[in-house]
């Protein structure tokens, strides 16, 4: 599957887009990124516990939002494009 990054995850990734194969679901494939990609990764897409996923993150499967699709347990396959957005708050 094709994974990006959007806004500051590039740099804590240290890439826009990457190719994940194996992960079932969204869960799992947060766990592998944060294992792949380390701390800094890690801490924008854990929440405070810990846990998948961070508030201010969006997850879109192929173009959709996890949150009308079945939200951490959606099932994922080798052909889809999975982005990571920020929310970004200006003042």
């Amino acid at each position: 599957m094709n994974v990006q990054f959007f806004a500051h995850l590039i740099d804590l990734a240290g890439t826009a887009i990457c190719t994940v194969e194996g992960p079932q679901d969204v869960t799992a494939l947060v766990h592998h990124l944060c294992a792949t990609y380390g701390p800094a990764l890690a801490g924008q897409l854990l929440n405070h516990d810990g846990q998948p996923l961070h508030d201010d993150l969006f997850v879109l499967v192929n173009g959709r939002h996890i949150r009308q699709l079945q939200g951490l347990a959606t099932p994922l396959q080798n052909t889809d494009t999975i982005a990571f957005v920020p929310i970004v708050e200006a003042g």
